[in-house]
């Protein structure tokens, strides 16, 4: 999974979301794809690292407390993949 997929697949169905676009070239696990996400009292993002690393937050303005938090290496396909499905369903679901 890389910004361009995210941008493909998951950013249309994120419409009532406010996205921003970053990169940053020199980051500890290479190159890196910052989206942060804000709307329906979220503050969220997603990094992806040219190095295959993956890093996911969500905070939730109304509990007052960050509800996932996560950082997967790039021998963690599985598990990132299986992340940004539960960071998808958590902002368009609550969930």
């Amino acid at each position: 999974m890389d910004i361009n997929y995210f941008k493909k697949e998951f950013a249309p169905r994120l419409k009532n979301y406010k996205l921003t676009y970053s990169s940053y070239p020199n980051g500890d696990f290479g190159s890196m794809e910052r989206v942060v996400i804000e709307g329906n009292n979220k503050i969220a993002g997603i990094d992806f690292w040219s190095k295959g690393w993956l890093d996911i937050d969500i905070y939730d303005l109304i509990l007052d407390d960050q509800i996932m938090n996560i950082l997967l290496g790039p021998s963690e396909i599985r598990q990132q993949n299986n992340a940004i499905l539960k960071f998808i369903e958590i902002l368009l679901n609550g969930k």
